[in-house]
């Protein structure tokens, strides 16, 4: 799904900035393909850490578990912080190595800055998604996964309307503030009965939640 979601999000974005002219498609297609960078190194995080707390959650070790959601968050965090930031100084060689038009550079930080944004909170909401699955709450992970989805196509639509090229730029981030709130507010819900996983823990109901 979220996979699925990035490809819809691209040629969405693309087509509605079409209407707008070449400069900011242009400056979209860049800003896109950047943001994918970290994108994908916190996707193969958020992913990569899903046996460990899987493991850690059916053996019921809390201290494990809280330490790889600590590791895993922070190493997302860094993510996003150093590219971020080393796009942010370099903004104008980045945009330059793939257009040649330097008008592009001023819609263009606009444009990373907001993908950069909705990249970290994506990056949040893929740990939580982890979470969810690792704890055999397979609803609440579905949920944040269609909430990314459904959310996004009005969100750009009505942006457009009330907002023009903006309301375009910002809606992904937006909608991944949202899905991240949506995220926080079932994890909230969901700690006691993690709480409880987490005491009825043992290495044979380890194994079975791995193998699962």
């Amino acid at each position: 799904m979220q996979a699925g979601f990035l490809i819809v999000t691209s040629l969405v974005l693309n087509n509605l900035a079409a209407g707008y002219g070449d400069g900011p498609l242009a400056a979209m297609g860049v800003a896109v393909r950047i943001a994918q960078v970290p994108e994908f190194l916190v996707m193969g995080v958020t992913l990569g850490v899903l046996p460990l707390l899987a493991y850690a959650y059916g053996k019921g070790d809390r201290q494990r578990l809280t330490a790889a959601l600590r590791a895993s968050a922070i190493t997302v965090g860094g993510i996003a912080l150093i590219f971020s930031v080393t796009v942010y100084l370099f903004r104008e060689q980045v945009f330059t190595a793939f257009v040649s038009d330097r008008s592009v550079l001023a819609i263009g930080v606009t444009i990373i800055t907001a993908q950069l944004t909705a990249m970290i909170a994506n990056g949040f909401t893929g740990l939580i998604t982890s979470l969810f699955q690792a704890t055999g709450r397979a609803l609440p992970a579905t949920v944040m996964s269609l909430t990314q989805g459904i959310l996004f196509i009005p969100i750009v639509l009505l942006g457009k309307l009330w907002f023009g090229l903006s309301g375009i730029i910002w809606a992904l981030t937006v909608t991944e503030c949202i899905v991240f709130g949506v995220g926080l507010v079932m994890w909230l819900a969901s700690r006691r009965a993690i709480d409880r996983g987490l005491a009825a823990g043992s290495p044979e109901r380890a194994e079975e939640m791995l193998e699962a």
